[in-house]
Order: C-alpha cells, then structure tokens, then sequence
C-alpha cells in the first residue's frame, strides 16, 4: 500500500512541473503580447505625434551649428520654449533614425510644422537666404557701408582691402581716390546668400556678372562708336549712368557724348566734377570746381577719365555701346526729371534758362 502511495506521488511531481511551466510559457507569452502591443501602440503614437503641427509653434529661425547632434539641438530649443517636451523627438530619432541626420545652417521655419518637417528641414541642408541690394550709380565706397551694414555679412576689413589690392593698379593717386582701381567693376543687382557670408564672396559674384555683361555687350557692339577697349566702354557707361535716371534717354546721352568725342570736344560732364572732388564734395558744384585740374574733371581734361565713377547697369553699358543717332552736342535737365537736347550753344543757353527759371520757381 506504501508502494503504490509513494509511486502517486511521483507520478504528480511531474504533472505538477509541467502545470507550472505551462503557467510560467502562457505569463511569458501574454508578457510578450503585452509588450509588443505596447511597443505597437508606442510605434503608432509617436508616428502620429510625429505628424500632428507642433503646438503653438511660431515661425523661427533656428541655427544648427557645426558639430551639433539632433539632441543637443531639441534641448536647445526645449530649453528656448521653442517645444514643449524633447522626450518625443527622442523617440522618434529611435524609430526613424535618419531625421536625426541634421546639417549645419541657418534655417528658417514655418509656423505650425509638424516634428518630421522640422527635423527634415534641419537636415535639408537647405538654409534661409538673405539679400542685399546695390542700386546702378553707387560707387564701391557706399557698397562697403551697405556690406558692412548688414548683419549676416561677414565683413572683415583686411580681407576687402586685399581683394582690391588683387585688381591691376589705376593710373591716378590711389591715396586720393582709394577705390580707383574696382570703381565701376561690379554688377548692381539684388544679391542672395546664406548667414555670415564673406563680403568678398559677395563682391566676387558681382564682378564676375560685370564681366560678362561687359563681355557681351562689347561683342554686340557699333564698331563705329569711338571706344577701342571695355574698359572705356565702362567708363563712359558709368557716365551716362550719373546723368540720368531715365533709362530711355541713355540711348540720346550717349549720342551727346560720343558726338563730342568724335569732335573732338570735352565732355564736360558735372558728376565727373563730384568725383574728381573726391571727399572734399558737400553738396554744390562752384565754378572754382569745374576748373579745379584733376584727373577726373571733364570740363578740365580732354577725352574720358581713368576709371569708372560709378558702378553701372546693363542697359547703360548697351547705351554707351550703341548709341542713337543724333546731332546732339550738348543737353540740360528740364526740370521735370528729363533733359533737353540741343545741337548748339544757342539753344542750349536757352534751355539752361529755362532750367534755372524753374529751379527758382520751386
């Protein structure tokens, strides 16, 4: 009777076993259903959180810099109230490992974006454009204000009078007129750039763009007008530029001064007078002026200055290029923003009453 007691016993010792591990494999399964579930529903949350605009996020302009991780940049902008909770983006670098991928830049956000298209913003290496604008007839010294004026523009002075010092010397005292020898060798125009560009990667473009207008237009050119280089097709380019801010009478003051030339006549031109001045000028031209012996005063030498006086448009360096045909020597401001043109002295003393009349009339 002992023996068959102790032979049940042992034959429950391995039911027992066996109830326990099917317990323990059926609590590890749900354990693991339960996990997965969860790592499903985590998956699924921050995919849609991922999706859904930031809230209250307004436009920004966040800078990732050189060495930064996609960590470092969420806390920045936790820690800016840029966002509320990093943990999120956190998770979601783990899920999609590629937006934590961030490029160095200067970016510009919208408002309302959702996490994904911040961070693949961020990692677009596409970054903010900026812009600066110089206007035709600016000369180089009020191009350097306005580039070292503006705020994303790295300007630093030793580098700029190096790269002018890379441009072939002019002929007059570079001690008096200092920006002689880039006067005139730049483009005007709106220019576009990342944050913290060199000033001189800026001026580079703008001469490169001169050059290959200038190169252009000289092919294009009336071999009959008098100007045997590009380089004095630029000068009296920036002469016609000083002269009017018409762009439909460039053609007739071209035709004035090239007539002149061709008689072998000074141009006598005021805005030659201003530079010549260099900074001595205040505002008013006086006879003392016109006859000061410079090497820009056109009512004192003969032919065209040394260099450019102004930097100059396309459509001046295609006036100067191609003139109109016309038997105008001289011409004066109207007084309503044009010039009048006359093919001799008489009737140009005549409009220069007419001119001063009005002044005085104002």
């Amino acid at each position: 009777m002992a023996d068959a007691q102790q032979s049940n016993e042992n034959q429950s010792k391995p039911s027992s076993i066996i109830r326990w591990f099917k317990r323990l494999l059926l609590g590890g399964l749900l354990a693991i259903v339960i996990l997965v579930s969860s790592l499903f529903g985590v998956r699924y949350w921050v995919n849609q959180w991922a999706e859904t605009p930031i809230a209250n996020f307004s436009a920004a302009e966040i800078i990732v810099a050189r060495g930064d991780s996609a960590h470092r940049v969420i806390n920045r902008l936790k820690n800016d109230g840029k966002i509320t909770h990093s943990e999120p983006f956190k998770a979601l670098f783990i899920l999609q490992p590629q937006l934590a991928q961030l490029k160095a830049g200067h970016y510009a956000i919208p408002a309302n974006v959702s996490p994904t298209q911040l961070l693949e913003i961020l990692g677009s290496g596409i970054e903010k454009q900026f812009s600066v604008t110089f206007i035709e007839g600016s000369t180089f010294s009020q191009w350097l204000t306005i580039l070292s004026d503006h705020p994303q523009i790295q300007f630093r002075q030793q580098r700029v009078k190096d790269y002018i010092k890379s441009f072939n010397p002019s002929s007059v005292d570079e001690e008096k007129y200092k920006f002689a020898r880039v006067e005139g060798h730049f483009f005007p125009d709106t220019y576009h750039f990342t944050a913290k560009t060199p000033a001189i990667a800026i001026l580079k473009r703008a001469n490169v763009m001169l050059e290959q207008k200038l190169t252009t237009l000289w092919q294009e050119r009336d071999r009959t007008v008098p100007l045997t280089t590009k380089h004095d097709a630029l000068v009296l380019a920036s002469i016609i530029e000083k002269e009017t801010g018409i762009a439909s009478e460039r053609p007739e003051i071209a035709s004035a001064f090239v007539n002149r030339i061709n008689r072998r006549m000074r141009l006598q031109t005021d805005p030659t007078v201003i530079y010549g001045m260099a900074d001595v000028y205040d505002g008013d031209i006086t006879y003392a002026h016109m006859r000061d012996k410079n090497a820009y005063n056109t009512y004192v030498i003969k032919g065209l200055p040394p260099t450019p006086i102004a930097m100059v448009s396309e459509g001046a360096i295609h006036a100067a290029l191609n003139p109109a045909t016309t038997p105008y020597i001289y011409f004066v401001a109207s007084g309503d923003g044009g010039h009048v043109f006359s093919t001799n002295l008489k009737d140009h003393h005549r409009a220069t009453k007419r001119y001063l009349a009005k002044l005085k009339q104002q």
